[in-house]
């Protein structure tokens, strides 16, 4: 490296210091609660969302199943020549369909979807391993580097410096 800091003051350096651990902290902090929330939404994925879906598919059979038979017992009601419409029981049966063919569709929507977040996870931890090692590695040598010109800075600052030629020059001619 070329050229000079221009320090003037140690404190300067120590609150950028402190600065510095401030942010590893949160960083730390921010990149735990993402990985927290991602496998989270992994473990939603994964074991939640198929389980409802499961549990979902036998409640539609068994509305779909008592459907079938009102719309059954409807039909087999006749007063005399009279055949009952049984618009509702039909509507009903019809509403059971399309609530089982709904939840059908939803185990393989969620399978795609846990492996595209897999996949997205993935990337999300290859790109922030980077920062962690940057965290975990980088700032500390950032910090005892800090600490150490500080300290040195301010040992050179405590070294008395010669008075200046001017001083020096009247003092041997006039010597007390």
């Amino acid at each position: 490296m070329s050229g000079s800091a221009n320090v003037n003051s140690t404190d300067a350096l120590r609150r950028f210091a402190a600065a510095v651990a401030v942010f590893q902290d949160e960083a730390r902090s921010c990149l735990q609660m993402l990985d927290g929330q991602l496998r989270q939404i992994m473990l939603w994925l994964e074991q939640d969302r198929p389980l409802y879906w499961k549990r979902e598919i036998e409640h539609c059979m068994r509305e779909m199943n008592e459907a079938r038979v009102r719309l059954h017992q409807c039909r087999m009601r006749r007063t005399g020549d009279f055949r009952p419409s049984c618009i509702e029981e039909v509507k009903a049966l019809e509403q059971a369909k399309r609530a089982m063919e709904f939840a059908q569709q939803q185990i393989p929507v969620v399978k795609r979807w846990h492996i595209e977040v897999s996949h997205e996870g993935n990337e999300f931890r290859g790109r922030s391993s980077q920062l962690a090692q940057t965290v975990e590695r980088d700032i500390p040598h950032l910090l005892a580097m800090l600490a150490a010109a500080a300290e040195r800075l301010e040992s050179y600052a405590a070294i008395l410096a010669p008075p200046p030629l001017e001083v020096r020059e009247t003092e041997r001619e006039n010597p007390s």
